[in-house]
């Protein structure tokens, strides 16, 4: 629920007015409303729908000894998941997928540094070194704020048909700003902890190549501040106040950019002295209707 939709809910409730409490709506794309061109290498990586829902969290551990392998800015999404289910898309040239979410995408400056939507890719940072099941990431270093990296480009629009706004100059998804990064890390035992937040993005002043180098994995993961990664992006520059569908194509026939999944970003939470202020009126309210 954006804080606006907050404040008016408490508004029709002090009213005496009966509110049905809103649907939860997915914080991810929910359908693949067109796709042309070309996709893959193979049928692994050529599903479109691969890009719907939550991004990546385990892979199947194919060339790990067969244990699996956490989603990591170290290790990034490839192969399928543990159950078999494809997990990313390679777009060819001058091919674009388009999907929709099942509610509007808002321009909302509250939002956590004005990011309204996060696109995931399969980029990852160099490290010092393999990466196996048990690597631990308070001793295994980021040697550089690059790695894997293929721009793909976004295009928002509140209607199918148009008109689009494409952010031609970037910021671009799957490159080295932000990798996805599922899990948090666990200093005391050692091994991947919570599952991340898909809907909060990582602080676009932190610069990689000169904040991240030389920092251990777990460091970087503290720097996410809960974060999950990916590419954020900003509706004010599109002009539009709302948006229902992102378009993701590759920047040119030599960069094939790989598409994992995308997010509505979450609000800034009611701030705790909001909260007591309406159940303050609530309880104002209950002792006037007494009187």
């Amino acid at each position: 629920m954006k804080q606006g939709q907050f404040f008016l809910f408490v508004l029709l409730v002090l009213a005496g007015v009966m509110v049905a409490a809103p649907a939860l709506a997915s914080p991810f794309a929910t359908e693949v409303v067109s796709a042309t061109g070309t996709f893959g290498p193979g049928s692994l990586y050529s599903d479109p729908s691969a890009a719907l829902g939550k991004p990546t969290t385990w892979i199947k551990g194919s060339d790990v000894g067969g244990k699996n392998m956490a989603c990591s800015m170290v290790y990034p999404s490839w192969n399928t998941d543990p159950e078999g289910n494809k997990l990313i898309t390679t777009i060819g040239a001058q091919a674009q997928i388009t999907v929709t979410f099942d509610h509007n995408i808002t321009n909302d400056p509250l939002n956590p540094y004005g990011i309204d939507f996060i696109v995931f890719g399969n980029d990852l940072y160099w490290g010092t070194g393999m990466v196996g099941p048990t690597t631990n990431m308070e001793t295994y270093y980021v040697a550089s704020g690059t790695g894997w990296s293929d721009p793909g480009i976004v295009s928002v629009a509140q209607y199918l048909e148009g008109p689009w706004y494409t952010y031609s100059t970037g910021p671009y998804f799957d490159t080295t700003t932000y990798p996805t990064q599922a899990f948090a890390w666990d200093r005391e035992n050692d091994a991947w902890g919570a599952e991340l937040d898909w809907t909060k993005p990582v602080n676009p002043a932190l610069n990689p190549t000169e904040d991240f180098v030389g920092l251990s994995v777990a460091d970087v993961i503290d720097l996410y501040a809960g974060s999950a990664g990916g590419t954020g992006y900003d509706l004010a520059a599109s002009g539009f106040e709302w948006i229902r569908y992102i378009k993701v194509e590759s920047s040119s026939s030599t960069k094939l950019a790989e598409i994992d999944g995308f997010a509505d970003v979450a609000p800034v939470p009611v701030p705790g002295a909001v909260l007591l202020l309406g159940s303050g009126l609530f309880r104002l309210l209950g002792q006037r209707r007494r009187k």
